[in-house]
């Protein structure tokens, strides 16, 4: 059994998420305490320490953050609920950590606590957060949590030479260290990377324009970066990239 916390500033949203978790999940997920305030969530997590804590990003006028910053957070997994806001969805994304969009459908919930049960004994999910709240307070060096076979790698954004695609599978070269393979699409991605100086210069490539060393013209058109590697710019996409770079 799992034993969480609501931490939501709106009493109907509590009784709606209490609702649909018993629905969905029975004895198997059980709401030990709900909390409207952050103070009161600070309580009630060092007295009871959760295995689960759904957790909402503004109450009051707080945030979530602000509380997992005054509570030890290594032995519970979160699971954030938020509006739509798009710093905040970006973060949620690079750091790989759960979240639900309100209003939370049942699919969206169904799938996030599922997860967690897979997950109940992962030891170092935490590092997620971690990543999630150096994301929101850092300006600069931001990262990114990267899922593979044995867990996850968590490297800056900035070191990230180029993304390649194969399929439903895309390959990441980084400054230092090996290459990291995920079952996520490019596209996935591009999405997550574009406004942060990236550009996918082909199909099957998107590249970090800050490595990048030159342009070849020849054979079509290649780019060359700073690790040695060339990668081909696609035809249709060589006078946008042309016209980025010569904007970096």
């Amino acid at each position: 059994m799992l034993n969480c916390i609501i931490v939501e500033d709106e009493q109907q949203s509590i009784e709606l998420l209490s609702a649909m978790l018993k629905e969905q999940f029975g004895d198997d997920v059980s709401v030990t305490s709900t909390c409207k305030t952050v103070e009161t969530a600070i309580a009630k997590i060092r007295e009871c320490t959760p295995d689960l804590l759904f957790l909402d990003v503004q109450i009051g006028d707080q945030t979530g953050f602000d509380l997992l910053q005054q509570v030890d957070y290594k032995n519970m997994k979160i699971i954030f609920i938020t509006a739509y806001e798009k710093y905040a969805i970006q973060a949620f994304k690079f750091s790989a950590t759960d979240y639900l969009l309100k209003p939370i459908s049942v699919a969206d919930l169904h799938h996030a606590v599922s997860k967690v049960l897979s997950l109940k004994y992962e030891t170092d999910s935490y590092k997620k957060i971690e990543t999630l709240l150096k994301n929101i307070y850092s300006k600069d060096r931001r990262k990114l949590c990267i899922p593979d076979m044995n867990g996850f790698n968590i490297v800056e954004i900035n070191d990230i030479i180029r993304c390649e695609s194969n399929i439903n599978y895309t390959t990441i070269y980084v400054n230092k260290g090996n290459p990291i393979t995920v079952a996520k699409s490019l596209k996935e991605f591009e999405k997550m990377l574009i406004d942060f100086n990236f550009f996918r210069v082909h199909n099957s490539h998107l590249i970090n324009l800050s490595h990048v060393k030159g342009y070849n013209r020849a054979k079509g058109g290649f780019v060359q970066l700073a690790n040695g590697e060339e990668i081909e710019v696609s035809v249709r996409r060589k006078d946008e990239f042309i016209k980025k770079i010569t904007q970096v």
